[in-house]
């Protein structure tokens, strides 16, 4: 993710910064990817599980980059939201994303049910008045595949154990506006909660 917010500028393909960022974690040492790497900027951010396209990065657009690694057989997964000079909607789309996936992880410990980690994310949209743009859980567990239980959706009747690795990874989609969304993988222990992912420009 690091050589991914390097490449993001004016002009720039979004296949190829999904290359660069596939090259990058295969010298670092990943088996290959558990899923297509998104790249989606501008239109595309609106789609929750846009692809990679030839569409160039443009100025005033939201980018959504969605990538995982493979390592000794376990999946990872992680996204960020980058912008070119943003509008002021648009930021603040994303600093709403960033205050629900911090109101749901605060919520992660062991015993918890995963549908009150939803919960809390959709809280923070509603409060913001854009809880009808939340158009997907707010995460799921991940180990040998990318996705596997619990589900942490409104529905989910799962419950959090000591040693699951779940995402967190709210997000909110507006039509001419853009999407946003913030994950971050999070072991879950038996008081709380480690982050797995880190990335300097959090």
């Amino acid at each position: 993710m690091k050589r991914v917010a390097e490449l993001i500028e004016n002009g720039r393909c979004e296949i190829e910064i999904a290359a660069e960022a596939e090259y990058a974690m295969r010298k670092a040492g990943s088996e290959g990817v558990p899923f297509n790497t998104i790249v989606a900027s501008g239109k595309n951010s609106w789609l929750p599980h846009a692809g990679a396209t030839n569409k160039r990065l443009r100025r005033g657009e939201l980018i959504i980059v969605d990538l995982g690694a493979t390592y000794k057989g376990y999946a990872s997964d992680m996204t960020r939201t980058f912008a070119i000079t943003p509008t002021r909607k648009q930021r603040k789309l994303l600093e709403i994303a960033k205050q629900a996936q911090k109101a749901a992880i605060k919520r992660v410990r062991a015993g918890i049910k995963a549908a009150d980690i939803d919960r809390a994310a959709r809280k923070v949209f509603r409060l913001a008045g854009y809880e009808r743009f939340c158009l997907h859980g707010t995460g799921h567990g991940v180990g040998l595949d990318i996705h596997e239980p619990p589900s942490l959706s409104p529905e989910s009747e799962d419950i959090l154990r000591k040693g699951m690795v779940i995402t967190v990874e709210p997000g909110i989609y507006v039509h001419k506006i853009g999407g946003a969304r913030w994950e971050d993988m999070i072991l879950v222990t038996a008081k709380g909660f480690k982050p797995l992912t880190h990335l300097d420009q959090d």
